[in-house]
């Protein structure tokens, strides 16, 4: 594998170990039961306390000595009772102690019979200036294909570029950024042309420095874009979303920066732009909290015009808060608290899952960036259940290894929604040996009367970082279009096909619902 560091949506998480550098003063413990406590309450100052089973014993040393050099990094402030620190040696031992050798790896996660679609896989280059390093696509709004039929942006971290690519017209060159992570459209200068917003971390690596931009792509009259900068010096942008935040008509933006360990937060950018004028935003900042990795509409947070969002949080919070407005701003409400700081909290999307007329969440958890562990057992999917009154209810989807992304639809057209979710593991070597463990890389969640069946769409080539589930080809099912992001190991960046397409060819025993009698 080539050594460069992987531009990724999500950079080098906080392992969240809690421990600082001058822990190396303090003094030994008198038992163990009281080392016990001052560890506990050392490493909780300021998150939860992360238990030794998470990960397995060759992994602490490295991550406890990396929060130790990460000092000047971590808050100032910190809640708890003040102890007598442990020395870092005491803590690394007392955590390899309790560690286990290797994590529990019972194989794949899904079935080992093939899935009960036909599903045939395409690779698509988007031009000389792409490549293998896209970080997320989406669906964005139809009037972009003058054709018709669904257009999907694609961000490439690698290279900086931003493409579109539908059936009818292939794909084309929107235009450069830095590193632009995910892309959002609107009429954001109601001059009838639809624009494109893009929020850019400003840089692949982990740190303090405010390099993160928004970006608008303005839709010109000829079909092309001119790339604008309406929001710059925040953290690293991981997400953007679009809402008229103040309720004056026009489209607003929501900048989620997932920065580093001190800068990043929630931005609103309320549109100041005039009809048709040069673009102009006026930035707010909601919240500083760090580690934002989406952004979500959440309309049971609306309060009369204002609409509500959602943010999934990765870094040592690990949750998933709801704005609601509140006077002239926003009140933050926790919903979600993973078990544990190092749950690798990766993507959030808004759906709702059982059709009972509430917004649920489907969360998935799979960084597996700050500690190079690949196969971590809680890894995975798992659906966030509206429960109105009573909150929300966290149900397992399914297990996958590296999850980066998943979304809702009804993949096999039987009337309820299906999960499919990706996987992105840049350690793993490609191609995985002959013989080695199947590496599930897309995973159909078949949603069923008896829970959710995992099908294997794509094994052996963890290297996806974004999905979405579009009609892509016109054909009136669903298909699967997946990011390939092999930036960590591929030196020649605009080399290679830039996605992968699974066309839908209805069941493999025949009957398709939706077939001509």
């Amino acid at each position: 594998m080539a050594t460069r560091r992987m531009p990724g949506l999500l950079a080098l998480a906080v392992l969240a170990a809690g421990v600082a550098w001058w822990t190396l003063r303090g003094g030994a413990p008198a038992d163990d039961a009281q080392l016990a406590a001052r560890i506990e309450a050392t490493c909780s100052r300021c998150h939860a306390f992360t238990p030794p089973g998470i990960l397995p014993r060759s992994a602490w040393r490295l991550q406890i000595e990396h929060m130790a050099f990460l000092e000047s990094y971590l808050p100032e402030a910190a809640d708890g009772p003040a102890v007598a620190p442990p020395a870092v040696e005491t803590i690394v031992a007392w955590y390899e102690a309790r560690a286990p050798e290797r994590l529990p790896l019972a194989g794949p996660v899904t079935r080992d019979e093939p899935p009960p679609l036909r599903l045939s896989r395409r690779s698509v280059r988007l031009g000389a200036s792409s490549g293998p390093g896209v970080a997320s696509v989406r669906r964005v709004d139809d009037a972009l294909a003058a054709e018709g039929g669904p257009v999907l942006a694609a961000a490439n971290m690698a290279t900086g570029t931003l493409h579109l690519v539908s059936a009818q017209r292939g794909p084309r060159l929107v235009g450069r950024a830095s590193h632009p992570a995910r892309v959002v459209a609107g009429d954001f200068d109601r001059d009838g042309r639809i624009d494109l917003a893009i929020g850019d971390l400003g840089d692949s690596l982990p740190n303090e420095d405010p390099l993160g931009r928004v970006l608008i792509a303005r839709g010109l009259p000829d079909g092309s874009f001119e790339m604008h900068a309406v929001a710059v010096e925040l953290g690293r942008v991981a997400d953007v979303l679009a809402l008229d935040l103040d309720a004056d008509g026009d489209l607003d933006l929501l900048a989620a920066a997932f920065g580093f360990l001190r800068t990043g937060g929630i931005h609103a950018l309320y549109n100041e732009t005039p009809e048709g004028g040069p673009l102009a935003f006026r930035s707010v900042q909601i919240t500083d909290k760090v580690g934002s990795v989406s952004v979500v509409r959440f309309d049971e947070a609306s309060r009369g015009d204002r609409p509500g969002f959602a943010v999934a949080f990765a870094q040592h919070h690990e949750v998933v808060s709801v704005f609601e407005p509140e006077g002239d701003g926003y009140r933050e409400r926790i919903v979600y608290r993973a078990p544990h700081p190092a749950w690798g909290t990766s993507h959030l999307a808004s759906v709702d899952l059982d059709a009972d007329g509430d917004t649920d969440f489907l969360l998935s958890n799979g960084d597996s960036l700050d500690d190079g562990v690949a196969f971590k057992p809680y890894h995975g999917v798992t659906w966030l259940e509206n429960r109105g009154d009573d909150g929300f209810e966290a149900q397992r989807v399914g297990a996958l290894h590296g999850a980066l992304g998943a979304e809702a639809a009804d993949l096999d057209a039987d009337g309820d929604l299906d999960v499919v979710a990706v996987g992105f593991l840049p350690q793993l070597e490609l191609p995985v040996p002959e013989g080695a463990m199947r590496v599930d890389s897309v995973v159909w969640f078949e949603r069923s009367a008896e829970g959710w069946i995992p099908w294997s769409i794509e094994a052996d080539h963890p290297r996806h970082t974004g999905v979405t589930i579009v009609d892509f080809d016109g054909d009136g099912r669903l298909d699967v279009v997946a990011g390939i992001n092999r930036a960590w190991d591929v030196e020649e960046v605009e080399i290679g096909p830039s996605l992968e397409i699974w066309f839908n060819e209805g069941p493999v025993d025949g009957s398709d619902p939706d077939a001509e009698p």
